[in-house]
């Protein structure tokens, strides 16, 4: 009868596979641990991936006899092809390896033949498939979408890198494709956001299932999604990829109950044209992407050079935006509000500002509508909202500001639309710890005007929490009038347009008077936005408008200096003191 242990040393090693990196002698490794002889010996490197799924293998043994930068080259790339696969170097001789190196590219574990034997080899192995398993866990929440199961942006940057300096040192041909879902917004908003992950995760299973085991696929954010093939045999074979693809999703998808139609736009880039740059790679395969869509959509584009300017320009800030916020280049600026009628400070309004570190200061009527089209503003958007929520609270607690002053946060339209918005916000906001009541949310007409019905539930939602709703840039949209009277509206703001020339114009007089009286006649307040001189605020406190905001008291300043602003002014006898405090995001005030 055999003993356990001898049971693990004959049964374990079929279930490795042997590979020899070098000329490593075959004979002097099974002479010194016999056991290997049931390992499954895998001649060709190209081969390993296809035996280890095949085969239903869980650990390898790479043979080496000499030590050099293709070994390190070699094992990154298995690591990458076979991520959850635990791999040991067993070296012929004692070699001078740079062990924390290769350690740091996922090698299990580093032992030269002379030290081993088969007792402690089968203990090495599986404590190496157990630790491996424990790390490939760990790994996988870190660098895999946890929707669709693929590979998130993290891990495809990282990927990224190391097929880029593989195909610059073999002179390989590496090509990047960037894939969008057309009118996946349309899905979402016909079928809800449910219908819309479903979706994703079938496109996503359906791309894979096209593509090679070998290529990367990655899901980059929303409906944008990434492949990477390596090793093609020429740009020619990247065409026929790109056609097969879009053939392949102009079949319907099937998804409870519902036949949906969602064909895809494909941008392409080729490294060895923009010399192995992986930013340059990404930013001409996005824009080859937007002109794919330009052209009629279902189809698929490679960079052009004659591209224009402004679209060059979009790309680069589509990849500056992606690590912006984790760069810390983005900010928060505060601007007051002040009550028209008796001059008392109501509270501030924060907007959002992006400093680039090349380009400097970037206008927010650049870099806001490239976040939406991204759907980057998303995550931008509750950073905004949580920042604000707790700069303000800390306000509040250390006496800088009243107990009722309220902030007003400006949402964007895929913001809105997000099915759990209203659960984020009670989460910020018992993170945060501050009042739903101080909070007040602000919107456009054409946000609500989109989908009127489901912008009705969605406001229903917020005000059961207790939040107040605005309407920004009133008159600048639909202007439609009969929603008002049936929306849990608190707020109405007449958009600077409609301010700068109200003493010249009577045309901008007449219009913003009417605003001003059709909100007091529904209950609904009214901020003047862009009132920059006395004889504005003039017209508007003849108007019996209710509050203001502008250069004419001050201009967006940052947040250590609010205190102070709000302290001078309750300090006047003039002046009395309330509080509100507005983010955003979208526009100049």
């Amino acid at each position: 009868m055999k003993t356990s242990n001898s049971t693990t040393i004959l049964e374990m090693p079929s279930s490795w596979l042997l590979h020899y990196f070098d000329e490593a002698p075959y004979s002097k490794m099974i002479s010194a641990l016999p056991c290997l002889q049931e390992a499954y010996l895998c001649v060709q490197t190209e081969d390993i991936r296809k035996t280890w799924y095949q085969r239903k293998l869980k650990a390898i043994i790479l043979v080496v006899e000499k030590h050099d930068t293709l070994l390190e080259d070699w094992a990154c790339r298995l690591m990458m092809a076979l991520p959850e696969a635990p791999l040991v170097i067993i070296s012929v001789e004692k070699l001078a390896l740079d062990e924390v190196k290769l350690l740091e590219l996922g090698i299990q574990d580093i032992w030269s033949l002379e030290e081993l034997s088969e007792t402690l080899l089968s203990r090495i192995m599986h404590h190496s498939i157990i630790r491996k398993q424990v790390e490939y866990q760990t790994r996988h929440l870190a660098h895999y979408d946890s929707l669709t199961g693929i590979a998130n942006r993290t891990l495809f940057q990282d990927r990224l890198d190391h097929s880029l300096l593989h195909a610059r040192r073999e002179c390989h041909v590496l090509g990047l494709l960037i894939l969008d879902l057309d009118r996946f917004r349309v899905v979402n908003e016909h079928y809800g956001h449910d219908i819309g992950d479903l979706l994703l995760k079938q496109f996503a299973r359906r791309l894979g299932e096209i593509v090679r085991r070998s290529d990367t696929v990655a899901r980059l954010n929303g409906n944008n999604f990434a492949v990477l093939l390596e090793n093609v045999v020429n740009e020619n074979m990247i065409s026929q990829v790109a056609e097969k693809l879009c053939k392949a999703f102009s079949e319907p998808y099937f998804i409870a109950g519902h036949e949906i139609f969602c064909s895809i736009s494909i941008g392409i880039e080729i490294a060895s044209r923009v010399s192995y740059d992986g930013s340059l790679l990404l930013g001409h395969a996005e824009l080859a992407l937007r002109q794919a869509k330009q052209d009629g959509r279902n189809d698929y584009r490679f960079f052009i050079s004659n591209m224009s300017p402004p679209d060059m320009v979009r790309a680069s800030l589509e990849s500056a935006l992606h690590h912006a916020l984790e760069r810390q280049e983005l900010s928060l600026q505060y601007q007051p509000q002040i009550r028209v009628s008796n001059k008392q400070f109501i509270g501030t309004e924060v907007l959002l500002r992006w400093t680039h570190e090349t380009l400097g200061s970037i206008s927010p009527v650049v870099f806001i509508p490239v976040l939406e089209e991204t759907g980057l503003i998303n995550k931008v958007g509750e950073w905004v909202l949580a920042s604000s929520c707790r700069q303000h609270q800390e306000w509040i607690e250390k006496g800088a500001l009243p107990s009722d002053a309220k902030l007003s946060v400006n949402l964007s339209p895929r913001q809105f639309r997000q099915r759990d918005l209203a659960d984020r916000i009670v989460q910020i906001l018992d993170i945060t710890g501050m009042k739903p009541q101080l909070l007040t949310l602000e919107i456009t007409e054409g946000v609500l005007m989109d989908n009127l019905q489901q912008g009705i539930d969605i406001l229903g939602r917020l005000r059961e929490i207790g939040v107040s709703i605005a309407i920004d840039d009133f008159g600048t949209g639909y202007s439609s009038l009969a929603y008002l009277k049936d929306l849990p509206i608190d707020y109405l703001k007449i958009d600077r347009v409609f301010v700068k020339d109200i003493v010249d114009d009577k045309n901008d007089a007449a219009i913003a008077n009417s605003i001003i009286a059709l909100a007091h006649n529904l209950g609904m307040e009214v901020i003047a936005e862009g009132v920059e001189d006395h004889n504005v605020l003039g017209v508007l406190q003849a108007f019996g408008c209710d509050h203001y905001q502008g250069f004419f008291f001050s201009r967006p300043v940052d947040p250590e200096k609010i205190p102070g602003i709000a302290l001078q002014l309750f300090s006047d006898e003039s002046f009395g003191f309330t509080g509100t405090t507005h983010p955003s995001m979208m526009k100049e005030k």
